[in-house]
């Protein structure tokens, strides 16, 4: 056996793209496994406490399905003996371990495996009872409940989700330390996060964006004479604002809780008017496709409507009352955890900013927060398309990289981290009210230029006009400057946006020490701008101007440069770079450091060449790993800027015969991507050169090994993109074995997006039955996707008998998941009642 695998392998040679490369071992004879055990007791005896060697114990008893093999036993006989026996060794490290939560988490996902549902919910209940400040346990036993099909209910789980937020609001009140009580909070807001994508995927959107309105008036918009009370004290004064039914968060409208708590307001009475959903509905089809027909029409309505706009609602889900949010608040103390809440409503909305987070980070990474793919517009246009993805490589599926000012706004020649293909799925009536209300109360700047970027995408002409209103305001604000700008330059605008930069460099040393530290970015940015445009000169005198303290605009221009001014440039540079390095340095400092080198390096590429400028970055990621034992989200933003600065260089005329950029961005991708794999930016350009052949195939083993350490869905969709874009037309069979190894791996096996692919991917190439098996396999992994389950009444509509679908109704009703038409309005062959009456 094992020489026939060996020997398919070898014909398949590197074909076997994207496997996870699995260790190949010899199998142990009956003797030699007995010896291992009988080592591992005697060494367990003498190190009970060894968490790790009694997990290696555990593992090796896969060792004796060998013999069950080789005896011809039934495997699942042979396969739930081995888990019996897990289970008591477990048992017995527990014991001498009772409070591990690595033993403990390892020790319920083996009893998963072996015991019914009853006695799993009994045992976990018993666990959590145990170890009930235990918050890993706890997320744990959140995905277990979301999860499991046949224990899984809507209203069970949202209790779920309540319970922990209990816990984490308990631990949050006796904490004292300022950084236990910052990563607090950061879980809480993660998993208010997952509570509310989880309601919006099951069909409950109005509570869920219910839940994101308290959260953030009662953030933001307090009162100043509650603002010092005592949070739950908050509580129940935001009640009686909540149930006034004043224009909430979001809504048209709306200005704040205190605005309303301060002023004598009448409430203005609106009704709801739904004829125009009515009117839509086409009285073609069986009872099912009518139903369906209404049941999108309607779950259009996101936002919850108030009671006074409605009669004889039919929904009760329409109307949120505060009993139904209250026990998901929670209170935030630290300026960034505020911030942080302001960019996870943002995520739920649909847009993909965030506030520098590493493409490392959980919420980043979480299966459960990521559902774009599920959208049919953004899917056809970002993952199947094949035109774009071979011609354009700034479009890739998944936006994963730390968002900075470089990557804010829309561009045609790098990645941006939002752009007209992201907002198509987005509620662009709520954010940009959200935008426009928290303005005034909310002073940051990278929150101001996420509205920017956001007003731009929706109407170009509207961006330019807020980017002027915001500098008014904010005159000294060189970020908005460069903002305004980059807004001219998304529009290519080139000339306007040029004038933008010099007129913000003419002032900018006129202004306090605090505004000018953001110079070496606009310098940068204008300098980038002019490399696009093939005027590198200029370039070099823009970035030397920022070298010199009388700097006017008057050198800004195409013409050469002194060799007294670029040596006395480098000097500058070299004693700013230096600042990255000192202990006190603080972040602010060490950011505005980068940008420094990032101007450094490119002045050394377009007044040397390439390999100076190398040495620049290589330089200062070596003081970063210095400075730092942990990888940080400035080393990821510095690699971004290399590799932006290859590209550019292996683009160029000078570089057309000559492979030195690709050889170089071979190796900085191939170093970036080990220390941060789920980075979008390196995979993507790492695809796309490799595909056009200028950098040397090597992406599918970086990937592999990514696989094998820490499987993410970023890269998981990615494997699957790479299939289906390698080459054209694609193979059918390697793209169906990518998706089935990614839903068999546990970090993904749960994702609604590459379930809802799968079955895409099956529909377009006509193999209809295959997608309804896949459908089934789907909705027993993701029991609270409403939109999983709607395929069937859509898509595969064909492919489903009246009572099968009778019988997923059943389903849908047993489950919880939120109906919007009730189908019997469907029931008669005119179906009257709904048009006159619902």
């Amino acid at each position: 056996m094992m020489q026939d695998s060996k020997s398919k392998k070898r014909k398949r040679g590197n074909k076997e793209k994207y496997e996870p490369e699995t260790e190949v071992q010899e199998e142990m004879s009956e003797d030699a496994i007995r010896q291992k055990i009988k080592e591992f007791n005697i060494q367990l005896d003498q190190n009970q406490n060894d968490v790790n060697l009694w997990l290696e114990f555990i593992a090796f008893q896969d060792k004796s399905l060998q013999f069950g093999k080789s005896k011809k036993a039934d495997a699942s006989i042979t396969r739930s003996s081995i888990n019996e026996v897990k289970i008591s060794i477990f048992e017995k490290a527990l014991e001498a371990n009772p409070n591990d939560t690595s033993l403990l988490i390892a020790y319920m996902k083996c009893c998963e495996e072996h015991w019914d549902i009853p006695k799993l919910l009994t045992k976990w209940d018993q666990v959590l009872k145990e170890n009930s400040r235990n918050i890993n346990l706890w997320m744990k036993y959140l995905d277990f409940r979301q999860t499991n099909l046949v224990s899984f209910t809507v209203n069970q789980c949202i209790q779920v989700f309540e319970d922990c937020l209990h816990l984490l609001r308990k631990e949050f009140v006796v904490c004292v330390d300022s950084g236990e009580k910052f990563k607090i909070e950061r879980i809480m807001i993660h998993i208010f996060q997952r509570a509310c994508f989880f309601m919006l995927q099951s069909g409950y959107s109005e509570r869920a964006y219910s839940c994101w309105q308290a959260m953030i008036e009662l953030t933001f918009f307090a009162p100043k004479k509650i603002q010092q009370k005592d949070f739950y004290d908050r509580v129940v004064a935001f009640e009686n604002f909540w149930e006034a039914e004043w224009p909430r968060f979001g809504e048209d409208d709306a200005k704040g809780w205190s605005y309303y708590f301060e002023q004598d307001v009448e409430i203005v009475e609106s009704s709801e008017d739904v004829s125009n959903l009515l009117s839509n509905l086409s009285s073609e089809g069986d009872m099912y496709e009518k139903w369906v027909k209404a049941e999108v029409l309607y779950n259009s309505q996101l936002l919850p409507t108030h009671s006074s706009n409605v009669s004889n609602l039919e929904d009760p889900y329409r109307v949120v009352l505060f009993d139904d949010i209250r026990t998901f608040l929670f209170d935030l103390t630290s300026h960034q955890s505020c911030i942080e809440l302001i960019y996870a409503c943002l995520a739920f909305t649909g847009l993909t900013y965030n506030p520098g987070y590493s493409s490392s980070n959980p919420m980043i990474t979480d299966t459960f927060l990521y559902n774009k793919l599920s959208n049919e517009s953004i899917e056809n246009i970002s993952f199947w398309s094949t035109d774009r993805s071979v011609t354009r490589p700034f479009i890739f599926p998944i936006k994963a990289f730390p968002q900075d000012n470089v990557t804010l706004f829309n561009s045609q020649t790098w990645f941006s981290i939002c752009n007209d293909v992201d907002i198509l799925d987005v509620d662009m009536s709520f954010s940009r009210n959200a935008f426009y209300q928290l303005r005034q109360i909310v002073n940051d700047t990278e929150i101001k230029l996420c509205r920017l970027s956001l007003e731009y995408l929706y109407d170009a002409s509207s961006g330019r006009n807020l980017a002027k209103n915001m500098l008014k305001r904010d005159t000294m604000n060189l970020s908005l400057w460069n903002g305004y700008a980059q807004v001219e330059k998304s529009s290519n605008n080139i000339s306007e946006a040029r004038k933008v930069y010099l007129g913000a460099i003419t002032q900018y040393r006129t202004f306090p020490e605090q505004y000018r530290v953001v110079a070496p970015l606009l310098h940068r940015s204008f300098a980038e701008m002019e490399i696009e445009q093939g005027r590198n000169k200029t370039a070099i005198n823009i970035l030397i101007n920022l070298t010199e303290e009388q700097g006017t605009i008057d050198s800004i221009s195409e013409s050469d440069v002194p060799i007294t001014k670029l040596l006395r440039a480098r000097k500058y540079y070299a004693q700013q770079i230096a600042r990255i390095t000192t202990p006190s340095a603080s972040q602010i400092e060490a950011r505005n450091s980068l940008h420094y080198c990032i101007c450094y390096a490119l002045l050394e590429c377009l007044s040397q060449n390439l390999q100076q400028a190398s040495k620049v970055f290589e330089d200062t990621l070596n003081y970063l790993e210095v400075r730092s034992d942990n990888v940080n989200v400035e080393t990821e933003w510095l690699y971004m800027s290399y590799v932006k600065l290859i590209h550019q260089q292996s683009s160029s005329e000078k570089f057309v015969s000559n492979n030195e950029p690709g050889r170089l961005l071979q190796e900085v991708l191939s170093r970036a991507l080990r220390i941060f794999p789920n980075n979008t930016i390196f995979l993507s350009l790492y695809f796309h050169e490799e595909i056009r052949g200028r950098i040397p195939s090597g992406l599918n083993l970086i990937l592999n090994e990514a696989l094998q350490k820490r499987p993410s869905y970023i890269l998981w969709t990615t494997a699957i993109y790479m299939e289906l874009h390698h080459q054209q037309p694609c193979d059918i069979n390697r793209v169906r074995t990518t998706f089935d190894k990614a839903l068999m791996c546990s970090t993904t096996r749960h994702s609604v997006s590459l379930w809802i692919l799968y079955i895409n991917f099956e529909i377009k190439y006509g193999e209809m039955n295959k997608a309804k098996a896949i459908y089934y396999r789907a909705m027993r992994e993701c029991p609270w996707s409403k939109d999983i389950y709607m395929i069937a009444f859509k898509k595969l509509r064909a492919q489903f008998s009246l009572d099968e679908l009778e019988e997923l109704m059943n389903v849908l009703l047993e489950k919880e998941i939120r109906i919007r038409v009730p189908i019997e309005h469907f029931a008669d062959k005119v179906s009257e009642f709904l048009f006159k009456n619902f």
